[in-house]
């Protein structure tokens, strides 16, 4: 069954107008982030971690030590999601801190083994959603949509 079309700019058109490409890119990519980020959400929540939450034990277990400040900044987070997921992992004791080598007054974060255990089987797992996902690509596609994707990630950061 075919269902009409909710987009009320093309619901009385014989043929949809075709949005811009870059508007078609941007929609494609939301639409891909939310699928990515449901499936995120179900490879963390085995591992009892919210989706933010492996984002910021990634960044650590890859870029440790880290300040707080920096990871905000990596992920685009505001500074009290970052105290509060912080702190979780704190509490669940993935994540450790100290001191900064001459500066006191900073701390960084860093992995502990349990979090470097969780971080592994976490990865493992998306690997293997991932590898299903990306099986419909072509080596080529794969190899352009990285190029494609890394310039636009570098575009954002520039923003």
């Amino acid at each position: 069954m075919k269902k009409n079309n909710p987009n009320p700019a093309t619901r009385t058109q014989k043929n949809p107008v075709t949005p811009e490409k870059e508007t078609l890119i941007v929609q494609l990519l939301l639409r891909c982030g939310l699928f990515l980020q449901r499936e995120m959400n179900q490879v963390c929540n085995r591992f009892g971690l919210k989706q933010q939450q492996f984002s910021v034990l990634n960044e650590i277990v890859w870029h440790g030590p880290i300040s707080q400040k920096e990871l905000g900044e990596t992920l685009l987070f505001e500074k009290s999601n970052v105290s509060k997921i912080v702190r979780i992992l704190l509490e669940k004791k993935l994540i450790d801190v100290v001191i900064a080598p001459g500066d006191r007054r900073m701390t960084l974060l860093y992995e502990t083994p349990e979090g470097v255990a969780v971080w592994k089987d976490c990865m493992q797992a998306f690997h293997e959603s991932s590898t299903e996902m990306m099986s419909q690509l072509s080596e080529d596609e794969a190899a352009n949509a990285v190029k494609f994707l890394k310039k636009l990630q570098r575009a954002f950061k520039n923003k």
